[in-house]
C-alpha cells in the first residue's frame, strides 16, 4: 500500500481524537463522491486506512477494540464494488461525542442537554 501522509504520521497523535476522526471521515466522505472512479475511490480508502492505522497507534481499551473492527469494514469496501461510504463515518463518529456534535452542528454542551432532556 501506497504511504500517502509521509509528514503526518509523526505528527498525528498531537491531534486531538476528535479531529483524528475527522480526519478519517474526511478521506471516507471523499470516497463517496468519488464511487464512479474506482481508482479515485481505492486511494480514498488507502489513505482513510492509514490514517486509522495512525489514530489505533496510541489507543487502547474500546477505542482500539471499535478501531480495528472499522478498518475491517473499510478493507471490504476496498475489496468489493464502490459504495457509500456514510454508514462507516457514521461509525466512526459515535466513537466520538465531539466529532459527532461537530458534524451535526451543535456543541458537546448541547448534545448532552438534549440527551438529558430525552430522559
Amino acid at each position: 500500500m501506497t504511504i500517502w501522509h509521509n509528514s503526518l504520521e509523526t505528527r498525528f497523535s498531537s491531534f486531538s481524537t476528535h479531529q483524528q476522526i475527522l480526519m478519517v471521515c474526511n478521506e471516507l466522505n471523499r470516497a463517496a463522491n468519488l464511487r464512479d472512479d474506482s481508482v479515485k475511490y481505492k486511494g480514498c480508502l488507502e489513505r482513510s486506512l492509514e490514517l486509522l492505522d495512525y489514530f489505533m497507534a496510541d489507543k487502547k481499551g474500546h477505542l482500539l477494540k471499535e478501531s480495528l473492527r472499522i478498518r475491517d469494514i473499510i478493507a471490504e469496501a476496498y475489496i468489493s464494488t464502490p459504495k457509500n461510504t456514510k454508514e462507516i463515518q457514521s461509525l466512526l463518529l459515535q466513537m466520538n461525542p465531539e466529532a459527532w456534535c461537530m458534524l451535526n452542528g451543535r456543541t458537546e454542551r448541547e448534545g448532552r442537554r438534549m440527551e438529558n432532556a430525552d430522559r
